[in-house]
């Protein structure tokens, strides 16, 4: 999950405030696919140009919901549910809560939501992390969590100044039932946070580790030049993308501007006696693979990823004794998908964000070529126990372990 702006100013947020509502569109499922060899991406929602979605989660019932964090400018909303009869943006849960104010009293507002996700009891969890632009005392970052059904807000977890304006909460994934949640952290520091939702306890840990921030010696290219964000400077992202096992024993994440893959047993993060030089040796590196935003893992054990040099769609694999990820693409046509940023999982389908942020975000742009949009695409098969570990266009890329 990717959120490169966040710039935004107060003056840009007061501005923005009085925005007019959504518009409505009519639900529909259109199929688009580059070959029959390729399966079909269904259109699930088109956005309009005043919100530029990344975040995505699906309800058990099939229930959409989309978020766009703050950038340069504030939008009407920052986190909407679609309508299932309509296709209309509904503000989430209400507009109130995403009616900004730099000093909000007595109430709880949107500020920057860069993740969604929908957990196994069918909770819909909202990842707000505040920006550095804003004073963090009133406006902190937050783990918002509701019913993905009724919109019922259930709790709401603040996190304290130890989280400062030079990190970036991203992305989140939950464990029912050990009731903890794990987070990015994206900026600054990197690394992980790993929450008790219990207590509302946490702890970053993996800082500034080999896994929690990226590799300096790589850097995110877009149409074969370095990307380079509006100053001129080259974008560096830590731990962006983070995806649970169905058994819940591992947790998979990596840093957005390399190629490494990393996952830890989350018996390890639990385990308040082990501090990050511990933790750092427990970590594993699966090896390179295509650079990714938002990862998510299916039952049958594949991740997920978005290849947001190149696009496209990726299911990777472990294969042999040794944790190390094989790679298979599994739909390539640019100009349908452009940069996969955030996927969810519901009733057999993988659902994809595609925020096109390669359009939007750096100074070498090209111009944009269509609205965000999420996708969906019927989930394959799980492949046999004893099928082999890699297909035919399967690619290892070979770059060695820093």
């Amino acid at each position: 999950m990717t959120s490169f702006f966040k710039t935004l100013t107060l003056s840009a947020c007061i501005a923005g405030a009085g925005l007019a509502p959504f518009g409505s569109s009519p639900a529909a499922y259109a199929a688009t696919s580059a070959s029959p060899e390729q399966p079909a991406l269904e259109v699930v929602k088109r956005f309009p140009s005043d919100f530029n979605m990344i975040g995505v989660a699906v309800s058990r019932s099939g229930l959409v919901y989309a978020s766009a964090p703050a950038t340069m400018k504030r939008y009407s909303a920052s986190v909407v549910r679609i309508d299932p009869k309509t296709g209309a943006l509904v503000p989430f849960p209400d507009a109130n809560w995403n009616r900004f104010e730099p000093k909000p009293v007595n109430r709880e507002l949107w500020v920057s939501v860069p993740a969604l996700w929908v957990d196994d009891e069918n909770h819909l969890w909202v990842l707000d992390s505040s920006l550095p632009s804003v004073d963090q005392k009133a406006l902190p970052p937050k783990l918002a969590e509701f019913d993905a059904e009724t919109g019922r807000l259930i709790q709401i977890y603040h996190f304290g100044p130890d989280i400062t304006p030079e990190d970036s909460l991203n992305d989140v994934r939950v464990d029912t039932r050990t009731r903890t949640a794990y987070i990015t952290n994206e900026w600054g520091r990197g690394g992980l946070v790993v929450m008790d939702l219990d207590t509302g306890a946490y702890r970053l840990v993996l800082a500034n580790t080999r896994s929690g921030i990226a590799d300096p010696k790589q850097h995110l290219h877009i149409y074969g030049e370095l990307a380079r964000k509006k100053d001129g400077s080259l974008p560096v992202t830590q731990d962006d993308g983070i995806a649970l096992s169905p058994d819940r024993a591992w947790l998979y994440y990596r840093p957005l501007t390399d190629h490494h893959y990393w996952r830890i047993a989350t018996a390890d993060l639990l385990n308040a006696h082990l501090g990050d030089a511990d933790l750092d040796k427990k970590a594993q590196y699966l090896g390179q693979s295509v650079m990714s935003g938002g990862i998510e893992m299916d039952t049958c054990n594949r991740l997920w990823v978005g290849d947001i040099e190149n696009h496209g769609l990726y299911a990777l694999t472990l294969a042999g004794d040794e944790p190390k990820l094989r790679t298979r693409k599994v739909y390539d046509n640019p100009a349908v998908l452009d940069w996969a940023d955030g996927f969810a999982i519901a009733q057999g389908w993988l659902y994809i964000s595609d925020s096109r942020l390669d359009e939007i975000a750096f100074q070498n742009s090209r111009p944009l070529q269509g609205p965000t949009t999420i996708y969906r695409m019927k989930l394959p098969p799980c492949p046999p126990t004893t099928a082999p570990s890699s297909a035919p266009d399967d690619t290892d890329t070979g770059h060695a372990k820093r």
